[in-house]
């Protein structure tokens, strides 16, 4: 065999095998860790109101300043609520955007505070919205993240299977 003969020959077995060396095993035999698509939490959180939820519709005004329209008109959600004390939770979902959207909602005496969430618990907005007003971005970060770890906290007690 000639020098160029062997050299191409070496060249197709390497283009050939190469494919092959980039395969891996590490799935066939149960060590792989387990997949969520979304977080844990998440994913309980997410079954829990597609399975026990109320299919509502929203009103725009508010979700339209989080980022989230239906070209005005209202919002379809899938909620659960609860009571506690004399706050009203309520966690929606909506996939609007094709994407799973969680939002928060807690009532205080007339005001409405909404929070914009992944699946991943990362609050992306806030808003406040009075009863007898207009809707309106909450700017004190502080003040936002304080109040939606509130709102998450009280649905991760709430969530069944904790």
């Amino acid at each position: 065999m000639t020098k160029s003969v062997f050299a191409r020959r070496a060249f197709v077995l390497a283009a050939l095998a190469l494919p092959v060396g980039a395969c891996t095993t590490s799935g066939l035999f149960g060590q792989s860790k387990p997949r969520y698509t979304l977080s844990p939490r998440g994913d309980r959180l997410v079954l829990w109101i597609q399975k026990s939820g109320k299919d509502n519709m929203l009103a725009p005004e508010a979700l339209a300043l989080m980022g989230i329209t239906n070209e005005g008109r209202d919002i379809p959600v899938r909620q659960i609520a609860q009571e506690e004390g004399e706050s009203r939770f309520v966690v929606s979902l909506t996939n609007i955007r094709k994407i799973h959207d969680l939002i928060f909602m807690r009532r205080q005496g007339d005001v409405l505070l909404l929070h914009l969430s992944d699946t991943k618990f990362t609050r992306l907005a806030s808003v406040r919205y009075p009863r007898n007003g207009k809707p309106s971005l909450i700017t004190d970060t502080t003040f936002a993240e304080n109040d939606f770890q509130q709102q998450i906290a009280f649905w991760f007690r709430a969530m069944p299977g904790r």
